[in-house]
């Protein structure tokens, strides 16, 4: 990491945000210890927008029925995991961007327990808002409460943690979650509808015990923000050679 990495993203935007929160880190040390804990644990982010999704597939008036538009949920979760895949790409393929705690110019002051374990991972644009954003708004396809209220979570736990953590700038979080969104309404292709839910339904009907383990293993990974589907990508893409 060069000091040019630290200073060629800089812009008033970022910098008048994060220097903002940053003044506050310290005066509210149970704060800062809540936040620490909400963006360590998987239970209070991702696990809990996968909660919502579960909640918005099976439909509380019929029980054992799915809801209206669940085809829509499922392509929506393929697409929000291909745009966290994106995203990782573009961090790849763009300059090295540092991270709020690691910037210099900053002076970021970090809560204390901090941690700098993702320092030296490119900070544009934010994989995880992608990939939660981008399941959250699918979510207002098929019920505006269940949706706006994953929404609103993602922005919380999600978007304000890394903000006041010194993980994301503001402009990370907003590209990622645009890569998410705008993926995301592909589900909304009448092909993609009509090919997921012949499939979903077909299976849910003639095995249903397969498509609740598949469709859990489907949210366990998304839990964990598909970090073992995107490691085995990345390994068959190294060991794999191309052939011309």
């Amino acid at each position: 990491m060069t000091s040019d990495s630290t200073t060629r993203w800089l812009n008033p935007f970022d910098l008048r945000i994060e220097h903002w929160l940053n003044h506050f880190v310290g005066y509210f040390p149970r704060f800062d210890k809540a936040v620490l804990y909400c963006d360590s644990t998987n239970l209070t982010t991702s696990a809990a927008i996968v909660f919502l999704v579960w909640l918005a597939v099976f439909d509380a008036r019929r029980p054992g029925r799915l809801r209206d538009r669940h085809e829509m949920i499922f392509a929506s979760v393929f697409f929000a995991m291909l745009a966290a895949l994106v995203a990782r790409g573009i961090a790849f393929l763009l300059p090295f961007r540092a991270r709020p705690i690691a910037t210099p110019a900053l002076d970021f002051i970090p809560p204390a327990g901090g941690s700098m374990a993702l320092i030296h991972w490119s900070a544009f644009p934010s994989d995880h808002a992608a990939l939660l954003f981008g399941i959250a708004v699918s979510l207002l396809m098929v019920s505006r409460r269940i949706g706006w209220l994953a929404v609103s979570w993602a922005v919380i736990f999600v978007g304000f943690a890394r903000l006041y953590l010194g993980i994301h700038w503001p402009t990370d979080i907003l590209a990622g979650a645009a890569i998410g969104v705008t993926l995301v309404q592909l589900a909304r292709v009448p092909s993609v509808r009509a090919f997921t839910r012949r499939n979903i339904e077909n299976l849910y009907q003639r095995r249903p015990a397969l498509f609740l383990a598949i469709f859990f293993l489907w949210t366990y990974e998304a839990t964990f923000l598909f970090e073992d589907v995107r490691r085995a990508l990345f390994f068959f893409a190294k060991v794999v050679p191309l052939r011309a």
